[in-house]
């Protein structure tokens, strides 16, 4: 075993001092041209190929990061909308309280402000229901206005709802008067045909564009605006005349609306 450890030193010193006298000899060229074009070759082939597998690595894995990116601006952009939506939200209800104020300025009304959540199906009859009631002090028969223009009395009252009667509903009725000729009768309601000032004395003067308003009766308090004259139906045999209402403000759309609770002192 020694003398075989022996002989494979004496090859391999052997072999280094012939690679040594082939160097200084000049003769090492064969070996740089396969070092040079041979194995330099393939190294930098294969340093090529590991580069291009480390790119596509590189960009599988921004793809994944892409989508997490892709998916977090999603939800932000989400949240954006749901801010956005919030805030005009807030705008619209703003400009509706706004507008009450305006209107409410000359009449000096106590207000409960209260949010429409259900419309009544039955297409004979017109109600709406709000999500205020006894708890928030609302009682039968009080005024129900929006934009400072009667909308309808307070029908039934639960703890924490009330229904509302509309003025639109046929069987509504009100006692009112006009603002400029003073004249006095009663509005009824009429589906889908505005409302109606009827049992107005002949004698009196009821002229197209007047402002029809609430006379005073029961809780609903006098001076609430209800409508705008369209056309006068008179009749020289009648004893009454009657005249065409325009609705102020659309009953189908309403979303806030103010309980009239009394007036302020």
């Amino acid at each position: 075993m020694k003398n075989r450890s022996i002989l494979f030193v004496g090859i391999a010193t052997a072999v280094a001092l012939i690679i040594i006298v082939i160097n200084v000899a000049g003769a090492g060229w064969p070996f740089r041209l396969l070092h040079d074009q041979i194995f330099n070759p393939i190294g930098s082939r294969l340093v090529s190929v590991r580069n291009v597998i480390a790119d596509e690595f590189n960009f599988l894995g921004s793809i994944s990061h892409l989508g997490e990116d892709n998916k977090n601006l999603q939800g932000e952009v989400l949240d954006l909308r749901n801010q956005l939506s919030a805030l005009k939200e807030v705008g619209h209800e703003n400009e509706l309280l706004r507008a009450q104020l305006n209107f409410n300025a000359r009449l000096n009304l106590q207000l409960l402000p209260a949010r429409v959540v259900s419309t009544e199906p039955d297409d004979s009859r017109r109600f709406i229901t709000i999500d205020r009631g006894s708890s928030s002090g609302v009682q039968v028969g009080q005024a129900v206005i929006s934009s400072g223009v009667l909308v309808g009395t307070i029908y039934q009252v639960n703890d924490y709802s009330s229904k509302v009667f509309l003025v639109s509903d046929p069987e509504f009725r009100i006692r009112a008067i006009g603002q400029d000729g003073r004249a006095q009768g009663i509005v009824r309601g009429q589906i889908g045909q505005g409302y109606s000032f009827e049992d107005v004395a002949q004698g009196e003067v009821v002229t197209q564009g007047e402002q029809i308003v609430s006379a005073g009766s029961g809780l609903v308090p006098q001076g609430i605006l209800i409508g705008r004259v369209e056309a006068v139906a008179r009749a020289d045999n009648a004893v009454f005349q009657s005249a065409n209402l325009k609705p102020l403000v659309n009953l189908n759309t309403l979303e806030l609306v103010f309980v009239v609770t009394g007036l302020k002192q």
